[in-house]
């Protein structure tokens, strides 16, 4: 698959370096990462501190009904191996938090970050320039309510695989430079694109 530096083609290592660079977060991702509490369990003090995280704005108002859910987080994390009944009924946890796609992903994400990566609008955008060779300015999967399982799986299971692929062709030890790179770069062609089209 090709990368790029702006639109020069590179190698996927290139492409996460440079990329990664020009992530901005209001708050330092150092708060998200001492919140993951990976090797122990969430607390309602991680979950709050990962909502105001992700979107001051728009994620505090989860909090609340996050945390009276922290035991199925936490049991989800548990899980050795997540099986598709597992998985299902974990997004039935998250559907009653939030009908849009970008927040229940978070949700498992939070739950387990190696398996889930991040879903938003940047790194949709850069996932579809650099599969589809398109620009969607502000990419349907993002927008549209998920009330269903299996359009949570057919919105995202794409998006994780791809990311999969990158994070292991870059050889970066760490998925969320892989994630400041697609949410820099998504950023940066969806800045320069003022209508949907196509890429490069």
């Amino acid at each position: 698959m090709p990368y790029y530096k702006l639109y020069s083609k590179c190698s996927a290592q290139e492409f996460v370096d440079f990329w990664q660079q020009f992530y901005r977060s209001k708050i330092p991702d150092e708060v998200y990462q001492d919140n993951l509490n990976l090797g122990g369990e969430l607390s309602e003090k991680n979950v709050s501190l990962l909502w105001r995280w992700k979107n001051e704005r728009y994620g505090s108002p989860l909090i609340e009904p996050t945390q009276a859910i922290l035991e199925d987080l936490n049991a989800f994390r548990r899980l050795e191996y997540v099986d598709e009944p597992q998985e299902r009924n974990f997004w039935q946890k998250a559907f009653t938090i939030s009908q849009w796609i970008v927040w229940q992903v978070f949700l498992f994400h939070m739950a387990r970050p190696h398996d889930y990566p991040i879903f938003d609008q940047h790194v949709l955008t850069a996932f579809f320039a650099l599969t589809e060779g398109y620009i969607y300015r502000s990419p349907k999967e993002a927008r549209v309510p998920c009330v269903e399982y299996e359009k949570f799986c057919s919105s995202y299971n794409g998006y994780k695989g791809f990311f999969s692929e990158l994070l292991s062709e870059s050889g970066s030890p760490e998925p969320k430079a892989v994630d400041r790179a697609l949410w820099a770069f998504g950023k940066h062609v969806k800045r320069l694109h003022r209508i949907d089209g196509p890429f490069p």
